[in-house]
This record gives C-alpha cells, structure tokens and sequence, in this order.
C-alpha cells in the first residue's frame, strides 16, 4: 500500500480523477444521490482525491515538480487562512464556518487545477469534458424553451407565470445560467482566430448560435455587459498577436464571427429571433434605461443593489476595514433597515471587500490583474497555438467576468468562476515550464 500511494501511477491516477471532478463541480447537486442534494457526484470525488492528495504529499514530503505560480497559490492560501481567523470576531459563526469550507474546496480547486493541467494533453481532455457539460447546459436551457420542462435544482419551480418566461438550466437561478454562458461563451467567439478549420469554425458558429439564444432568455444586464467587454478584449488579443501586418485570411473569419455574434446577441435581446423570440415580458428585462430610474428611485433590481452596497460598506467600516467575516455580510445586512428583503450583494467584488476586508481585497485585486496580464501576453506572444487560443479565450472571458460577477447572489460556491481561475492558473504555468525548459 506504501508503494502505491507515493508511486508516480497513483499521482497520475489523481490526476485524472481531478479532471472528472471539474465538470461535475459544475453540475453540482444535479449529480446527486436522490434524495440528498449534499450527497452530489463532486463532493465524493473531492473528498477522495483530497484524501489521496493528502497520503501523496505525507509519504513523499514534497510539492509536485513544475509549479511555476506558486505566488498566486500563496494568496490563496493567505485568503483562506484570514478566514479562518477572522471567524474570532464573526457575528454569525455556522455561516462562518459555512462559508469557510467552501473558500477552502473551491480556492483547491482553482490551485489544484493549476497542478492537475500540466500539459498540453490534459488541458485538452480538461476542455473536451468541460465542453461537454456546457453543451449539455445548452441543450437544457433549449428544452426549457421550448417546453414546460424544469429541473428540480431551479428555483423557478412554483414562481408565477410571469417569472416562467427565462431558463435556468441546470442552475439555482438564470443569473448564475447568464454568466456561465458568458464564461464559455469567449472560447467559441475566439476559436475562428486561431484555427482554419471549416469543421471546427461551424461547430463553434452553431455553439455561439444556441448559447445566444440561451443567454436571451436570462434577462442578465451585467452579464450583456461581460460580452460586450469580452468582444472588446478578443479584438485586443487579435491586434496584439498579428500586430500591423493584418493578415486578412486568419483575422477575416474571426472578426465576422465576432460580428455576427455582436447582432445575434443584440436581436436576441430586443425578441426578434425567428420561432424561439424572448416574449415582451422577457424584453422588459433587458431595458438599461429602467435600471436608471430603479437607481434614482431607490426601488427594483437597481435600488436593492444601490441599498445593499450602501450597507455592506457601513458593514465594512464598522469592522474597522478588517472584513465582518467569512458569510457574515448577509447576517449584518439581515438587521439594517431600509432593505427590501434583499440581503445578499449581488457582487463578488463586495463580497470579498466586505467578508475579507481591505487586506484580501487589494490581494484579490492583484491576484486578479495578474492573471489578465500573463494571460494576455501569453495569447499574444506565445508560439504554441492552442495556449494562445486558450489564454486569449480565458482573458476575455475574465475581463467580462468584471462585470458578470455583479450578476450572482454569490460567488464563492460558483464553480465555473474557480475553474476558470484554475484553468488560467494552469495556462501561466504551462508557459512558464516550457520557457524554463527552453533556458536548460
């Protein structure tokens, strides 16, 4: 058993398990024993392969070899041990604790992704499955329009009829549906820039087709706003890697991909899709004018945000810029007057100023801006074309994350957001590896 567990086989073998367990992280509770929502598909395999992690590290006394973005783990594990400190001044300390534990399972995720993707191999077989489950996402989200269909995991079960109208996938919400779409969909957008081939260019003109048409039917403000922000940043990568000497045969296929993805998204919005039109009341979501006068008035999704923000930040202050917890924000809400029954953030970047305080922010910050900038460069100079396509597909993607992390009621259970860090993380140290070895 000794010789098992510290052979390089058995390292291999969590290897590979840690890849099934990245898609089943975002199907959650959906993979589930029935009966026990907790009991999912994800939680068994991360149990196990911690545990295996654990045994491997214990019998060999060592890291992994090629860990290249070991700064960046080192924030996380700073992030988590600051929350669990500051649970001694915690209000509310289950929702601490709570909250805590996801922290630690999904911050291990993102830095065991960066160890699990070491290679050019892995990386594909990680995306394939990944892809795989966003197609299955879709194909849910297109049985939900056409029919009555529901999964048990939406929260649109039992609404009125006038909340009938959007998807959710296999999602909580639609908001959480509208920014998984908005993450996966820069890959799609930024495959015709970095391949010729017909076959995979169609494949990604129809993923685009059907993630719109799925997207349209969330009603998701910020996350319209993600995809404006992610076209702007493919155009950069595109500029940045080919530089003035346009050459119109690769740029010409991407930029009217691009193109046709910017008009599809704006008639999907306005309802005017053939056969699968967003109905009037789905349109109304989509208007940015109402979101002015919800924010002058102090009512709807405008003033509830505006409303909670104001209290998170006195909150904040109120702990002395130390952060009121991990999970704490919502109990301090709870008792602030003037909320409408509104008691979480709404936004990731408040969640983690507020729960971490000022010290975890300006971290998250950097460690934030660090990963834009070497995946950035990465996509525009790195010889190795499916890095290139990969890093330039995850800079867009988080660069309109800036905007579709104010669409959750929380992100620190959301998997696609830790996975994407993962899979950015592995990406930079990919690139570090192979310019460390080239230095040999």
């Amino acid at each position: 058993m000794y010789r098992l567990l510290s052979s390089p086989r058995f390292l291999e073998l969590l290897r590979w398990g840690f890849l099934v367990m990245l898609p089943a992280a975002i199907v959650g509770s959906l993979a589930a024993w029935p009966g026990f929502r907790t009991l999912s598909l994800f939680r068994i395999l991360y149990i196990l392969l911690s545990l295996g992690a654990i045994a491997w590290l214990l019998l060999n006394r060592r890291f992994p070899s090629n860990v290249h973005v070991k700064g960046f783990l080192f924030f996380l594990a700073l992030w988590i041990l600051w929350s669990v400190v500051s649970l001694v001044w915690a209000a509310d300390k289950a929702a601490g604790i709570r909250y805590s534990i996801f922290l630690i399972m999904m911050a291990s995720i993102a830095g065991g992704t960066a160890l699990a993707v070491n290679n050019a191999k892995s990386l594909r077989v990680a995306l394939l499955l990944l892809f795989m489950v966003f197609g299955f996402a879709l194909s849910i989200g297109l049985l939900e329009i056409a029919t009555d269909f529901r999964l048990p995991t939406s929260m649109l079960i039992g609404l009125p009829e006038r909340y009938q109208w959007a998807v959710t996938s296999f999602f909580h919400n639609q908001n959480d549906f509208a920014t998984y779409i908005a993450l996966w969909l820069p890959f799609l957008l930024a495959a015709p820039f970095f391949t010729q081939r017909v076959g995979l260019v169609l494949t990604a003109v129809a993923g685009i087709l059907l993630a719109i048409i799925c997207f349209a039917y969330t009603g998701s403000r910020t996350n319209l706003l993600a995809f404006a922000l992610s076209v702007v940043s493919l155009l950069a990568v595109a500029g940045a890697r080919f530089g003035s000497a346009i050459k119109s045969r690769r740029l010409l296929p991407g930029l009217i991909v691009l193109l046709g993805a910017v008009v599809a998204m704006c008639v999907g919005v306005r309802g005017l899709v053939p056969v699968v039109a967003v109905p009037d009341i789905g349109v109304q979501h989509w208007r940015f004018d109402t979101l002015a006068s919800e924010v002058s008035a102090g009512a709807g999704s405008g003033g509830s945000r505006i409303a909670v923000i104001g209290g998170g930040l006195h909150a904040l202050r109120a702990s002395y810029f130390l952060g009121v917890g991990p999970g704490n924000a919502e109990h301090y809400l709870q008792h602030m007057a003037g909320l409408d029954r509104v008691y979480n953030l709404h936004n990731w970047w408040m969640e983690v100023l507020v729960n971490g305080g000022i010290f975890v922010f300006v971290g998250y910050l950097l460690f934030y801006a660090a990963l834009l900038g070497n995946l950035f460069v990465i996509a525009a100079r790195t010889r190795r074309q499916f890095l290139a396509f990969v890093a330039a597909s995850l800079f867009a993607a988080l660069m309109g994350y800036v905007f579709g992390s104010l669409s959750p009621s929380s992100a620190i259970h959301f998997a696609p957001m830790w996975i994407h860090f993962g899979l950015s993380l592995a990406v930079i140290n990919m690139e570090r590896t192979y310019r460390a070895d080239a230095q040999r």
